[in-house]
């Protein structure tokens, strides 16, 4: 579910604010309400419980959430989750003249020393939390201009992050994040492990069982599992990798059950949500449903078309680009199906609703709603006025970034300029000291690039910027366009920029790394020079929309905290990918077509879809599920496998981010992984379901008992089941064991509305 999770009408005002109903919400450990989930559910959790779980869940670098669940080290999470990882070994083992594609094919390590490293792969566990909201809002007086406060708060802020950095070293990141756009700040401190290492991973076809076709659905049939080991130094520092490392003692795991689920089983997950939007006001749902959207779906499109004709043409293509064909994929069917499902639902109106109540709320409170009164109509003045001011040439400036050529030709100049600078106080706090090793290491990448998909991309940025009034096109592009000469066209400029630039080759860009400003500014590289010509409009949308962002989140915050003076109580904020735990059961549901969806499905319905799909495309069987199954036969099948249980749902509130949470029982065990939402819960960034919207998990007693009978990953899962005990096999450290790598993040759009 790397993006969130549709359609049927949502029932009205389900988003009232008053206590939150049911199952909803994505708490804050420290505000999950204990008292109401013993009430509902006869399970009592305690301080000590919470902090077991909170030690024990990682935030995954590629979007997504880990579960620590052995201590050695290992961690459980989504097939799609560590895609990369996988896509990264099969480079790595493919540069080595093997033939294996690891993504189509899976992968079991025959034991620890032949787990394979995964690129710049991260797994974080939040150490601490402290509130900093009047600290970062301390130099905010009264009459400041939205500019003054950006400016203000990113300097504090900035400054919070370097001083905790320099207290807690290396092996954390310290990062101050906002809960409803501000109306509080949290310094965030995660231990960070940076060797992390592929273990174990079933076939695409098994993990992503149906394809598109049954992205958001339910029934499904996929064990979409990953199992990962972290690794750190033998004196117990996170360094990148090295062939001496040894498994992570974590200090929290959380066991494996194969106990399993029943219907009404409690069920918590505690994951890293993405992003909700649930106290957005209506100026934002509308924009979303009218432009928002539609506009990142039209991006989608344009830049997926491009993804799989590449990917299409030779199989080494398809292995570079396969994590970002799935990723753009599935943001496409999720923001297409968003739309349709807030469309139907009218989210605007019910918004709106609920601006009116709390309008009469101010009106009839004028002491605790005077702070408040203005937040409404100040967002619709930011909305009239400012959001799509400049949206189409923003629009065709992001695309122009989007080309590897020119992200790395800006990137390394722009690096170049800011390390000039005498203060990390004076640079932009992407390129403060503290954050040099992991920009170094992004810009060194040697992930391998495919130049004609580079121009292509940059075509349609040209275009797109040539088609602006003359007095909105970049100068970059015009002054491109002139050296091309007569009868320049998109398709020659990006020729003209990526044919004749060095920078795609990692040895050019290791040249470049350390090199002072006045190197690029002599450069004749065609990507350096357009870079050189571009950062300045970079710059300005930069600033612009930081001041946009501002004038936002200032008048969301107070209208989050008059919400809370309103009702009277704490609510928990909206998603932005920090640890959070939700809880509920394990429910079937009525589908919107009012077909009754039992909870779960079993093994034995998996070959006979495969069968009536023709088990080809997206529905054919991996072959060594296939020549596992002729050899179990029919009447062993029948009895030990055929009710197997797939797939369950419950009625748990995530979205994307969650995907390789675990779902834990009573007793805080591990009975399945979350990978999805159901059609039912699209609109869930927005507003809750419990009556049909659901969160997909994949057993793990099928996940477990496929990577042991089929996959011959036995030595793994007796790892897990008894997770306390140290296996012979960890201590092996064959020479196989030296296969460091490190690889880039997917760069791409994200399929976002942000606004």
């Amino acid at each position: 579910m790397r993006k969130r999770l549709v359609f049927a009408v949502l029932a009205a005002a389900v988003l009232a604010v008053t206590a939150t109903i049911a199952d909803e919400g994505m708490w804050r450990l420290d505000q999950l309400p204990l008292d109401r989930i013993q009430q509902a559910y006869a399970v009592r959790l305690a301080p000590a419980d919470l902090e077991r779980v909170k030690g024990a869940v990682v935030r995954i670098s590629s979007g997504g959430t880990g579960t620590f669940a052995s201590s050695n080290g290992l961690i459980l999470t989504n097939h799609h989750v560590a895609l990369d990882c996988i896509r990264t070994a099969t480079l790595a083992e493919q540069g080595k003249g093997k033939a294996d594609d690891l993504i189509e094919q899976g992968f079991t390590a025959a034991s620890p020393g032949d787990e394979l490293s995964c690129k710049r792969f991260r797994a974080e566990v939040e150490s601490s939390a402290r509130d900093v909201t009047a600290e970062l809002n301390a130099s905010v007086t009264p009459g400041m201009s939205a500019a003054a406060i950006q400016q203000a708060r990113m300097t504090t802020r900035s400054d919070i992050e370097r001083a905790c950095q320099q207290k807690m070293g290396d092996d954390y990141t310290c990062s101050v994040v906002d809960f409803n756009s501000g109306a509080r700040s949290l310094l965030i401190v995660y231990e960070e492990y940076r060797d992390i290492r592929l273990v174990y991973a079933p076939e695409k076809q098994l993990g992503y069982f149906g394809g598109d076709e049954m992205n958001f659905r339910f029934p499904r049939y996929v064990s979409d599992i990953s199992i990962l080991r972290a690794y750190e130094s033998p004196d117990g520092h996170h360094t990148d990798y090295a062939p001496e490392n040894v498994p992570v003692k974590p200090r929290h795991y959380l066991p494996v059950t194969l106990a399993g689920v029943k219907e009404g089983d409690f069920t918590l997950v505690v994951g890293n949500p993405g992003n909700t939007n649930r106290y957005r006001m209506s100026f934002s749902a509308a924009y979303n449903v009218a432009k928002g959207i539609p506009n990142q779906i039209g991006d989608l499109e344009t830049l997926l078309s491009l993804l799989r004709k590449y990917a299409g043409e030779k199989p080494e293509y398809r292995v570079i680009l396969q994590d970002r064909v799935f990723g753009l994929s599935n943001s496409l069917k999720y923001n297409t199906d968003l739309l349709a499902a807030l469309r139907a639902s009218d989210v605007v109106a019910e918004r709106k609703a609920r601006e009116a109540e709390f309008m009469a709320w101010v009106k009839a409170n004028p002491g605790k709603g005077a702070p408040f009164a203005d937040a409404i109509d100040d967002q619709r003045a930011v909305y009239a006025n400012d959001v799509e001011a400049n949206e189409a040439h923003d629009s065709a400036l992001n695309w122009l970034l989007q080309p590897s050529a020119v992200g790395y030709a800006i990137n390394l100049y722009e690096f170049a300029l800011e390390r000039a600078k005498a203060s990390d106080r004076e640079r932009e706090p992407q390129f403060q000291e503290r954050n040099w090793p992991e920009l170094r290491q992004a810009l060194l990448s040697d992930d391998p690039e495919i130049p004609d998909l580079d121009a292509d991309i940059l075509a349609v940025g040209l275009e797109r910027a040539l088609a602006l009034p003359a007095d909105q096109r970049p100068a970059a592009v015009e002054k491109l366009k002139a050296s091309v000469g007569p009868g320049a066209t998109p398709a020659s400029m990006a020729k003209a920029v990526i044919g004749g630039t060095k920078v795609l080759g990692v040895d050019a860009r290791k040249a470049l790394i350390d090199a002072s400003p006045d190197v690029f500014e002599a450069s004749t590289d065609p990507a350096i020079v357009f870079a050189r010509e571009l950062l300045p409009a970079v710059k300005d949308l930069r600033a612009r929309v930081r001041v946009l962002n501002e004038k936002l989140f200032l008048n969301r915050a107070r209208f989050a905290r008059g919400l809370v003076a309103w009702k009277g109580q704490a609510l928990y904020p909206d998603a932005n990918f920090t640890l959070r735990a939700t809880y509920g059961k394990v429910a079937g549901y009525t589908s919107a077509a009012g077909k009754a969806v039992p909870f779960t499905t079993y093994f034995g319905d998996l070959f006979k879809l495969a069968a009536a799909r023709g088990d080809s495309g997206d529905f054919a069987l991996p072959p060594r599920l296939e020549a596992w199954r002729k050899k179990v036969g029919d009447a062993q099948f029948a009895a030990k496998y055929a009710r197997l249980p797939v797939d369950f749902v419950s009625t748990n509130d995530i979205t994307g981010g969650n995907s390789g949470s675990a779902a834990l029982n009573a007793k805080l065990e591990i009975v399945g992984l979350v990978f999805d939402g159901n059609e039912e819960s699209m609109a869930g960034d927005w507003v809750y379901s419990e009556k049909a919207g659901r969160a997909l998990s994949t057993d793990i007693r099928f996940a477990l008992t496929v990577a042991r009978d089929v996959h011959g990953a036995g030595w793994v899962v007796d790892e897990l089941l008894h997770p306390s005990a140290m296996l012979k096999v960890a201590d092996a450290r064959p020479a196989a064991a030296a296969r460091g790598r490190r690889g880039r993040r997917r760069r791409g759009l994200d399929g976002r509305a942000g606004r």
